[in-house]
């Protein structure tokens, strides 16, 4: 069914665990990977005390420095897929917005994929509505269907994070004093 995989990756943890369960994925089904990395195209505003810096702001310098880490994120799938058998073809591409580069290699004649899998961050509605997910976006613009990967690891991580915040059964949460129940209560143990 699915014989070439989209995998967009940003580098994040996230994004890591996506990948090696569309490796997981691609094995099953006896597929291919397309890794992919995005990066921003070279926009600089320069100030004075940079203008005499011209390998600190220089294009070239900006695009190792992108391909270098496009290298590292990339490797991290390569070696995965490699591992578990499985064919994997990576792409590092410059582009405005990562959604439409997804889009744009999915469909592309070079490497038609007929899947994307990739990674939520998990982001709440709010952080969704005005920030953009690029997740949405692929769902919105993308022909090609579109496996959204939610790391169950991730609720195992957050329920650890909101129990530690939580106080322990039978003991009652304290407030600590500021302002003026601080005043008070250091009145009361002058008075005592």
């Amino acid at each position: 069914m699915f014989k070439r995989i989209l995998v967009p990756t940003d580098g994040s943890i996230r994004a890591e665990h996506a990948a090696r369960a569309a490796i997981e994925l691609a094995k099953y089904l006896n597929a291919s990977i397309v890794s992919l990395y995005v990066y921003p195209p070279f926009h600089v505003v320069v100030t004075e005390p940079f203008v005499n810096m011209p390998d600190l702001v220089s294009e070239p310098a900006y695009k190792k420095v992108q391909r270098t880490a496009a290298k590292r994120i990339l490797g991290v799938i390569d070696q995965a897929a490699h591992a578990a058998g499985v064919p994997c073809f990576s792409l590092c591409v410059e582009h405005d917005s990562p959604a439409a580069a997804i889009v744009e290699t999915a469909v592309s004649p070079e490497t038609p994929c007929d899947l994307v899998f990739i990674g939520s961050h998990g982001r709440g509605l709010f952080s969704q509505v005005f920030l953009g997910s690029v997740t949405t976006k692929v769902q919105t613009l993308c022909d090609v269907p579109v496996l959204v990967y939610r790391d169950p690891q991730e609720k195992k991580v957050k329920a650890e994070k909101d129990n530690t915040k939580k106080p322990a059964a039978g003991k009652k949460a304290t407030k600590s004093a500021t302002g003026k129940e601080a005043k008070k209560s250091a009145a009361k143990s002058a008075k005592k």
